[in-house]
């Protein structure tokens, strides 16, 4: 058996920021996962058991009031997010008062996922929905959640400024690919400008035959849908053999992207690895150094 993990100050800073507003599970979850019992042992070395953490904040009529008006018009992570309290708070006070919802929420299924991913880049996120029968906010929303980023919603085609966007590469590398190494492009017109655009499955043909050209461990899982197979196995291979330099640059976009998914979507830090093309290590140090950068800031 292991030795505990030693909590950092870091994370008891997090910790007294975080007691009133998530439950002990949330938080431990967010301390990269963390029991119950460790949060709750740590409050109590802390001695952070006051007369206000002792026990959850009563709920007052104007919140009462927020929840009655806006129950058939947000969900309950957004009714949370607005009163600053845990989601699974909400879910109880709706079930104190015996409230219902008079279209309840639609979960989402796996076939609903597989039409999504499947037809993502290939058609217009407002026909996905329609198809779905749900709102075009909905399926983006959906997407995010599936961890699906940076694709096109019209017809599938990229401009070179997009594909250098999500593969993480300069503008002018993308050029070189298509003037030297033969990547397929066509010129489209729109109005007075002229593009120089890149049809993804066709990318993919060529991505497949020239793979080295590529860090694809810097590239999020589906940036680029649909994405082969062979992608998520070139992932790992170019995270053990590339330089370490390219492995550890970390973009502003990254940043974002993960301290959004850890702490407002709760993925775990292995789910947002294997996103990410990273291992689980490496977004808990990014996520320790963001964490000091905000508290400093």
């Amino acid at each position: 058996m292991g030795k505990p993990k030693i909590w950092t100050e870091e994370e008891d800073q997090f910790l007294k920021e975080n007691l009133c507003k998530m439950t002990l599970e949330a938080i431990g979850q967010c301390l990269g996962g963390r029991s119950k019992e460790s949060v709750n042992k740590r409050v109590m070395r802390l001695k952070l058991r006051t007369g206000e953490t002792r026990q959850r904040k009563p709920w007052c009529a104007e919140e009462d009031s927020f929840l009655i008006k806006n129950l058939n018009n947000m969900k309950n992570v957004e009714i949370a997010e607005q009163l600053g309290r845990p989601v699974n708070s909400v879910s109880t006070r709706l079930k104190v008062l015996k409230l219902q919802r008079e279209n309840p929420l639609r979960r989402w299924t796996a076939e609903e996922d597989d039409y999504m991913i499947e037809r993502y880049g290939k058609q217009p996120i407002s026909f996905i929905a329609k198809k779905l029968k749900r709102t075009t906010g909905a399926v983006e929303g959906r997407l995010n959640r599936l961890g699906i980023y940076g694709g096109r919603s019209n017809n599938g085609d990229l401009t070179t400024y997009h594909l250098a966007e999500a593969l993480k590469v300069d503008i002018h590398t993308v050029y070189n690919w298509i003037q030297k190494y033969g990547m397929p492009c066509y010129q489209a017109t729109v109005k007075t400008r002229v593009f120089t655009m890149i049809e993804v499955r066709e990318f993919w043909k060529w991505a497949e035959e020239n793979k080295e050209r590529i860090n694809w461990c810097r590239v999020s899982k589906n940036t680029l849908v649909p994405e082969p197979e062979w992608v998520q196995q070139q992932r790992h291979y170019d995270f053990i053999h590339r330089p370490q330099k390219e492995n550890h640059s970390w973009t502003a976009e990254e940043d974002a992207k993960i301290w959004h998914m850890y702490y407002s979507q709760r993925y775990t830090q292995k789910q947002i690895g294997e996103i990410m093309g990273r291992s689980a290590r490496s977004i808990q140090s990014r996520l320790d150094r963001l964490r000091r950068t905000k508290k400093a800031s």
